[in-house]
Order: structure tokens, then sequence, then C-alpha cells
């Protein structure tokens, strides 16, 4: 690699922001299913849902439903495939809940207390909200420290459903 490909090389890691936002679909569907870089991933699957909402569910269930890149990047999936299917969402909660990440919990508890005065939000069993804040419960210290806000927000969101306090 001679020093001007480095130079192109190096200012696409460092602005991918901008370059990703000028990408069509199909090379955001690329920068997706490679996953070279979970930044880029990230961004390139958060500009496809802005567009084309329906167009990014399919990659957001593959990230959450076969475990790929990192925690992070799972709980950006899960956030965008609650906004385009609560259903879907719903589902995937069921499956993964027993071995969510910290950061996938944060963003569950997040998204479910958002629609907590909402049809959806008001159509959720006890047993399924219980069953979220005991997998909260037990979280290491740390990791309940991580996302203690996103915890409380939840409780309060649900207080009438919630018997584990």
């Amino acid at each position: 690699m001679d020093n001007k490909e480095l130079a192109n090389a190096l200012d696409r890691s460092e602005n991918y922001e901008t370059y990703i936002a000028s990408m069509n679909n199909a090379e955001l569907i690329t920068i997706i299913t490679k996953l070279d870089n979970l930044d880029e991933v990230t961004t390139a699957l958060t500009e496809l849902s802005i567009r084309e909402k329906e167009a990014a569910v399919p990659y957001c269930l593959k990230i959450l439903e076969e475990d790929l890149g990192d925690e992070f990047l799972q709980a950006v999936a899960f956030n965008l495939l609650y906004e385009g299917d609560h259903e879907v969402a719903k589902e995937i909660i069921t499956k993964k809940l027993t071995n969510a990440s910290t950061a996938l919990i944060g963003a569950i508890m997040d998204n479910l207390s958002t629609d907590s005065l909402q049809p959806f939000g008001e159509s959720l069993s006890s047993e399924f909200l219980n069953a979220i804040l005991e997998r909260y419960l037990e979280l290491s210290d740390a990791d309940k420290k991580r996302i203690h806000d996103n915890y409380e927000w939840f409780k309060e969101s649900f207080e009438e459903k919630l018997s584990i306090m």
C-alpha cells in the first residue's frame, strides 16, 4: 500500500460517518454483512434503518439471532428492530433473555419503558416484564451499575406489573 492509499484508508476509518451517509443501500448492506469494523456496521445499519426500516429488519434479526458483533452492536440492532416491529422484538427478547448481554438488557428496558403507556406496552404481561427484571437482578454489581438508569426507568414505567423489587 503506498502513502496515498494508506492516507485514504486512514481517512475512511476516521470519517466513516461522513462517507457512509453518501452510500447507496447496497453498499450499506455490504458493510453490514461483512462485519469488518463494528463502528462502521453500526453506522451503516442505522443509516439503512433511517432510509428504509423494513430493509434493516432482516439484518438486525440476523445480528441478534446469531450473536454477531459485540454487545453494543446487538443493542443497536435491537433498538432498530424494536422501532420496525415490536412483536418480532418481543420474540427476540423471549429467545435471548437468559443469555442477553448487559447492553442488550439496557436496550430492552429502554424500548419497553418508552412504550409503557402505549397499547403495546400496556399489553405486556407481568410474567414477561418480571422475567426481564429477574435477568437484570442476575447481573454482576458492575453490570447493574452500567445500566442502572435503564433499570430505574423500567421499574418506574411498569411498577404496577412488577412483583420483584
